[in-house]
């Protein structure tokens, strides 16, 4: 691929605050959320900033869910920003996802939910049109996906999947038609191509294939369309997390994901992105810095960081609320002991051998943790290490319960190892970071 450089962020969810958004409902839903929702404004504004002060990297690409969820005020502020990043001498690309369009958009106020305008997805094209559709060489009409000249000997192809009356999170055969017609007219202008899709094509985590919407529908389908198309390098987001993997076609061609976190909330992370002359692809991983809030005394990533951890933990607490007569006794029983329980008392009750480094952690703070990390990328808890062998060992327990499980779990006759698939989730055994990495592309 030819020389080229330039700045991703992903899963902005601009929030426009003259919304207003505010009370007990928006409180109640913060505290399962994971990125933050007043904030974002604050930080798009700090982290473009930053961006406009490099004079080196003038392209910006954005791929998706722009906004919190489609609202109309939001999308006009966030275009605004654009501007003024553009003003900077930047040119930015962006499709538009899910977040982005919504006929029945509200905001949470008081005690429910208070509707505001929203938007159509058929108006975001022009809405967007000097972010990379006004410039674009082609455009699908049902998806608004499009190819651009992002600089000299250098195409990018943006695959959006969230689109009225197209199959959501998906590549059709029409869809894949007008692709291929875009990478077979890019060949013969030698250019190279590289694209961008708001959904991750291989699954971030090996956990991640399991999860529906979590990677694009028969993402080995599209992965080996892609690679056997000439595409070696995608750009991605919309888990929120940060991931670089490979992927093989049959043919032997390579699929590179650069799946990368939302920005206004843990891991709040973007990159930069270089090609240089000898086709050696650099990632750099960029941490969201202060960006003029109250931050209590802590760190933006501390911030970021131990929002999640209790988003994560209250989720369990939801699911162990509610029910019913006996059952809700028993959630209110195990909630109450899930509060306290620490891994050692774990260890104990499933003769797991013990570790002294774990023993008096809570079982809440440990969830947190591994949470968090699997989302920061770069999996710390590798084999051998305490957290790993804590988990390995209560998979061993309830190993006869997965292999129940990893029958009805398997598609297209591929066998799912699940303690395989969940230790390697905690841990990356890639061979290579998830934030920082080189490669060598053809």
């Amino acid at each position: 691929m030819k020389p080229v450089s330039f700045y991703l962020v992903t899963d902005t969810h601009y929030f426009e605050n003259e919304l207003e958004a505010g009370g007990p409902a928006f409180e109640k839903n913060m505290l399962t959320e994971q990125y933050f929702v007043k904030e974002s404004s604050a930080i798009v504004k700090s982290v473009f900033e930053r961006i406009g002060e490099d004079k080196e990297t003038d392209i910006v690409i954005i791929p998706g869910d722009l906004t919190k969820n489609g609202e109309k005020e939001s999308h006009k502020s966030f275009i605004k920003e654009l501007h003024r990043l553009k003003e900077n001498g930047k040119k930015i690309f962006v499709i538009t996802a899910g977040h982005d369009c919504n006929d029945s958009a509200y905001v949470l106020k008081g005690d429910g939910r208070v509707p505001v305008e929203g938007t159509d997805f058929d108006d975001l094209c022009e809405m967007y049109r000097d972010f990379g559709y006004g410039d674009a060489i082609a455009i699908d009409e049902p998806t608004h996906s499009y190819m651009a000249q992002v600089t000299e000997g250098v195409r990018m192809l943006a695959i959006c999947c969230d689109s009225k009356g197209q199959p959501k999170g998906a590549m059709d055969e029409r869809h894949m038609a007008w692709a291929k017609e875009q990478l077979d007219k890019a060949k013969e202008d030698n250019c190279s191509v590289f694209a961008i899709c708001h959904y991750p094509i291989i699954p971030p985590v090996p956990v991640f294939d399991l999860v529906g919407d979590a990677k694009i529908k028969e993402w080995k389908e599209v992965a080996s369309f892609l690679a056997d198309n000439g595409v070696e390098l995608i750009l991605t987001g919309h888990m929120h997390i940060q991931s670089i993997n490979e992927f093989y076609s049959e043919k032997g061609n390579r699929l590179i994901d650069i799946c990368t976190s939302c920005l206004v909330g843990s891991p709040a992370k973007y990159r930069k992105i270089t090609i240089d002359e000898s086709s050696v692809l650099k990632i750099k991983t960029i941490d969201v810095e202060d960006f003029g809030w109250d931050l209590n005394g802590l760190t933006a990533q501390e911030y970021f960081h131990n929002h999640f951890a209790e988003a994560i933990v209250n989720r369990v607490r939801g699911a162990l609320s509610g029910g019913e007569g006996i059952v809700k006794h028993l959630k209110a029983f195990g909630r109450k002991r899930f509060e306290k329980i620490t891994v050692g008392t774990v260890e104990r009750l499933l003769f797991i051998k013990r570790d002294k480094i774990l023993k008096n952690k809570k079982i809440t703070e440990l969830i947190g943790e591994v949470g968090v990390g699997i989302f920061l990328g770069d999996g710390v808890h590798t084999e051998g290490t305490s957290v790993y062998n804590f988990i390995s060992g209560i998979l061993k327990r309830f190993s006869f319960v997965l292999k129940k499980v990893e029958p009805k779990l398997e598609k297209d006759g591929n066998k799912v190892d699940l303690r395989s698939m969940l230790l390697d989730t905690i841990g990356n055994n890639k061979g290579f970071s998830d934030n920082n990495a080189e490669f060598t592309l053809k």
